[in-house]
């Protein structure tokens, strides 16, 4: 349920459909970050593509060292698979974190393949923004890894023209870097609605509610709190006709529970983890689609992956963001972005779009065109040609 690993899967079998074969090494999925209910096997092949899994006993939460080691111990665990599966393949993708990309690399390294790195995320840039890296000498480390890994990969793309640039900067050549953005998929979003509209409407009892929506990850980076903060004001300004959803899991989901209960919201609802295919008729249901971004430099180079599912839902977005996220808003007209963690903009803006004076004209048709699933996967057809 994670965005790479949503980046993954819709690749992975966008691939297949274009008559590719296509082997995935990947760990066990996590509870937090999986589909309710799934269970998944070592080996197996779904919707066409090999899927392989290592097991992890590292439990990612909060801890940095904790997360480290997980990472590492995915490393020592794949390579071997990895370097086998390489004797029959003509590339490798390896999605960020580090970690996959240091796999890629070192297959890249003894089996001379060519490795493609495809960076939705930047690190450790992104865990320091979060606050969670903030040791010197680990920031140190990483960011030679990061270079290290940046050497032994023969492409490079982003989801960002700002994060090429960063990376850019970083010493990496301009002609191995290419912009390869997010995508949506709006065949499955509308099939979706309508077959899980009702089922959705029926399993809450908001009438006269206008619902407040914030879904997918709840980590660190969208400083959810906020939201928490937004609902306080609200009820104390007597907007008891709006009710806030948390539809998702996250490491900074136990947290907001002990603080909304210690502060007795009851305008506040934790949906949990629902499965991908009931997101849209979520969306549907909500008044406001909600996201966010901590108060600094880096995450104004960076786009959330939910924020090209709230497009196509046609569905006002209020999003706290400077920088390339504003850019994309702005540009469809998609909603409101306000100050990056600004609670009382958060509130003009949440009530200037239920109480309807906000003049809401998507330019959704556009955005489909742009950011297509078909278009953007095709892109990939540049990184193919290259391969040797």
């Amino acid at each position: 349920m994670s965005g790479t690993a949503r980046r993954a899967r819709e690749l992975s079998e966008n691939f297949v459909n274009q008559g590719h074969h296509v082997s995935v090494v990947t760990s066990f999925p996590r509870k937090f970050r999986s589909m309710p209910g799934i269970n998944c096997s070592k080996d197996e092949v779904f919707n066409g593509v090999r899927v392989y899994r290592v097991k992890n006993i590292f439990e990612v939460k909060k801890n940095v060292l904790f997360r480290l080691f997980s990472y590492l111990f995915f490393i020592i665990q794949s390579l071997k698979l990895a370097l086998k599966l390489a004797d029959n393949v003509d590339i490798v993708i390896s999605i960020a974190p580090i970690s996959s990309g240091i796999l890629g690399s070192f297959v890249q390294l003894i089996k001379k393949k060519h490795h493609h790195f495809d960076v939705p995320d930047i690190l450790p840039d992104l865990g320091i923004s979060a606050g969670m890296i903030k040791n010197k000498l680990i920031i140190k480390f990483l960011y030679k890894l990061e270079i290290w890994v940046y050497d032994h990969s023969n492409t490079i793309s982003a989801i960002t023209y700002g994060q090429i640039d960063n990376i850019h900067k970083k010493g990496v050549a301009q002609e191995k870097l290419s912009y390869i953005p997010d995508w949506i998929d709006n065949l499955f979003f509308k099939k979706n609605v309508s077959k899980y509209k009702s089922e959705v409407n029926s399993n809450f009892n908001f009438q006269g509610k206008k619902l407040i929506s914030f879904i997918g990850n709840i980590g660190a980076l969208q400083n959810p709190d906020i939201f928490l903060d937004l609902m306080v004001l609200l009820a104390e300004e007597n907007h008891h006709d709006l009710q806030f959803l948390f539809i998702g899991d996250g490491i900074m989901l136990p947290h907001l529970k002990v603080k909304a209960k210690k502060l007795q919201l009851n305008n506040v609802t934790f949906v949990g983890r629902v499965k991908r295919e009931y997101i849209p008729a979520y969306m549907n249901l909500s008044d406001v689609l909600v996201a966010n971004y901590l108060p600094n430099d880096y995450m104004e180079i960076c786009i959330p992956g939910k924020l090209f599912e709230y497009a196509i839902s046609e569905k006002p977005i209020v999003m706290g963001a400077r920088g390339e996220a504003k850019n994309l808003i702005d540009k469809y007209s998609l909603g409101l972005t306000v100050a990056p963690s600004d609670v009382n903009e958060f509130k003009k803006a949440i009530i200037q779009i239920t109480n309807g004076s906000y003049n809401y004209k998507p330019k959704t048709d556009k955005f489909i065109q742009d950011f297509s699933l078909r278009k953007i996967a095709g892109l990939y057809n540049n990184i193919f040609q290259k391969v040797n």
